[in-house]
């Protein structure tokens, strides 16, 4: 996996995955659907002994069919997984096919085992192509996945009430163990082009992923043979690439597979060192599962993270140029007193005529206005920059998540989406929700970090707001210590010494953890603000967080020693 990209499911996986499920769940009974995103759908089968989940997913960069464990109940009333649980309601699957080196899956209903097919599930696994359909017994589809008009396609149109059309042919020669290096070698110097493409171009089931591991497994000591021209490798390199060939097809023609990992670059279900296969079919399945879980968790991190910063630069910058008008209409109140000087210049002109009066005094209106309004215009100004400097709070505050791992995937997904939406519900932003992602905002709650002290006290720290303002107003006693940095943007600590009292020791920890969780850990130094709790006031309409305080005493945090006692003192 990079850059937060999991691995493609090619061809070789797919057909791993659907070994397990044909020999796991044929026949079962279908039990609910349900639609937790847009792309994907998860369906559960009851067997005689067993209950499964499977995960068919057509989302373009990650296209998959997965056993999964038992997820979350999200999604039940999307369109797509209403007509599922209707229209396959008691009918039971009773066939599970994949082509050859096609990546199209079918799933095959009727109402019992040995009565005709009625309705068909098909998955189409094709990168930015794939689909997903339910059809009758007629191939008409009843819904799709996606839907391609003409003007998306000249080739192929998908619309609910059409007849299913399979996919363009593939016409590339099929591998076969029986072909000989010669044949072989022919077939992909057809066209004279690195040694990669010429596999990719000229056999099915051939990916990427697949070229790499085969170079990998393969007795070759030189790097990077694959994006070698083909014309420039020798006959001996060849043909320890053709060995290793032969092997993945006898291992994917055999059913022979078990789930390797090389060094995080990659995953491999058909390694060819091992002879004798593993029989455990599911920890293959659960592996794979493992991986795309955390793959995907990976990758959504990753979205929130560009998410957040996105909406923050965005936000920020529209609050500056607020502020630069705010500056600029200041600039103009300042003349107040220039209005004011001219219209007292007229009065002291002889001769006044009714022109001049009537004209100081609109000079006098506009230095009045002009008066009144520097005040309004100051106000604006301050409301303005406490929003910038808000903005840079919640920066800090993603910034924190992302300096140190010391958190779940999934409880740092919980936290960013909570920061997302303190965001956009304190600025009144607007975002694009998947109505079937929605849920209960007590589901997206986190919980703050708990460390000991030397002297064995609890040592709180928010990660958002909302944690900011749990532990510094709800969860906070009379004895408790405050800390912040001082004017910088950071979490709220809370050292719990209202049972028993803080040593220098304990309130110095406190001290280092506040200046690390903030906007200033890149210095040697940072003053943090120490407050007991009773000095400690939320701000009235000020969000999640904002506080006021007096009597405090500044205590120099140390973020070196902060970083040192996080990494040592929690667990992802």
């Amino acid at each position: 996996m990079q850059n937060g990209i999991p691995q493609v499911m090619d061809v070789t996986s797919i057909k791993s995955i659907l070994h397990y499920l044909s020999n796991q769940i044929l026949p079962s009974k279908f039990e609910s659907a349900q639609q937790p995103e847009q792309n994907t759908i998860q369906i559960c089968f009851r067997g005689i002994n067993n209950i499964n989940w499977i995960e068919f997913s057509w989302q373009g960069d990650c296209a998959r069919v997965l056993s999964i464990k038992r997820p979350e109940r999200i999604g039940t009333n999307s369109t797509l997984a209403q007509q599922l649980n209707y229209g396959l309601k008691y009918m039971a699957l009773v066939s599970i096919k994949q082509e050859k080196f096609e990546r199209v899956i079918k799933l095959e209903f009727a109402k019992k085992p040995g009565d005709q097919i009625t309705k068909y599930l098909i998955l189409e696994l094709m990168g930015k192509h794939s689909n997903f359909f339910y059809l009758d017994k007629n191939y008409k589809i009843i819904a799709a996945g996606k839907q391609i008009k003409p003007t998306q396609s000249r080739f192929r149109t998908i619309s609910t009430g059409s007849i299913y059309s399979e996919p363009p042919p593939n016409i590339k020669k099929e591998p076969c163990e029986t072909e000989s290096f010669m044949e072989w070698k022919k077939n992909i110097s057809i066209i004279p082009q690195s040694l990669k493409k010429c596999l990719i171009t000229n056999y099915q089931g051939v990916s990427p992923i697949l070229v790499t591991q085969i170079e990998h497994f393969s007795n070759v000591n030189k790097e990077n043979l694959m994006d070698k021209s083909i014309e420039t490798i020798e006959d001996n390199d060849l043909q320890e690439i053709f060995l290793t060939w032969k092997l993945w097809i006898n291992r994917f023609k055999n059913n022979k597979f078990e789930y390797t990992t090389f060094a995080n670059s990659f995953y491999c279900v058909w390694y060819p060192e091992k002879e004798k296969i593993s029989a455990k079919d599911n920890h293959l399945v659960d592996e794979i599962c493992s991986y795309y879980d955390n793959s995907l968790k990976l990758k959504k991190i990753e979205a929130l993270f560009n998410k957040i910063d996105g909406i923050i630069f965005k936000q920020t910058n529209v609050e500056i140029k607020n502020l630069d008008i705010q500056k600029n209409l200041l600039s103009s109140s300042e003349n107040h007193e220039t209005y004011k000087l001219k219209a007292d210049n007229i009065f002291l002109e002889r001769n006044l005529k009714k022109s001049n009066i009537i004209e100081a005094d609109r000079l006098y209106k506009k230095s009045k206005k002009l008066k009144r309004a520097k005040a309004l215009i100051q106000e604006r100004l301050n409301i303005y920059q406490k929003k910038i400097d808000r903005l840079g709070e919640f920066s800090t505050m993603l910034d924190n998540l992302n300096f140190i791992n010391i958190d779940s995937k999934k409880n740092k997904i919980v936290l960013l989406e909570e920061l997302k939406a303190e965001i956009c519900s304190e600025f009144n932003i607007k975002t694009k929700n998947l109505k079937l992602n929605k849920k209960k905002s007590i589901d997206l709650t986190s919980i703050p970090i708990e460390v000991r002290s030397p002297g064995k006290l609890i040592i709180q720290i928010g990660r958002n707001m909302r944690q900011n303002d749990l532990i510094s107003f709800k969860l906070s006693k009379k004895g408790d210590l405050w800390f912040h940095a001082q004017e910088c943007p950071g979490s709220h600590v809370v050292l719990k010494s209202s049972s028993k009292s803080a040593n220098d020791s304990d309130i110095q920890l406190a001290a280092d953890i506040a200046s690390f969780f903030s906007k200033g850990k890149g210095n040697n130094k940072v003053p943090i603000n120490c407050v007991r709790i009773k000095d400690l006031q939320k701000i009235n309409n000020g969000g999640l967080g904002c506080v006021s305080f007096k009597n405090q005493e500044i205590i120099w945090g140390n973020p070196t020693r902060g970083k040192e006692f996080m990494k040592n003192n929690t667990h992802s």
